[in-house]
């Protein structure tokens, strides 16, 4: 852990990256997303009827 943090302690600004599939743009760019994203977006995409009225 020590190893793998020396980047982020001693480099002005440092931070560990970004390892979530939105954070890679290869994968952005092929409009590839994580299962929250899409989950997220499919919902945004309901109307208010088909909302409430979805049985889980």
């Amino acid at each position: 852990m020590v190893l793998l943090s020396i980047k982020v302690l001693f480099k002005k600004g440092g931070k560990f990256p970004n390892t979530h599939v939105g954070g890679n743009k290869g994968l952005r760019d092929k409009g590839i997303t994580c299962a929250k994203t899409q989950h997220r977006e499919a919902l945004m995409q309901q109307n208010l009827f088909e909302r409430i009225n979805k049985k889980d």
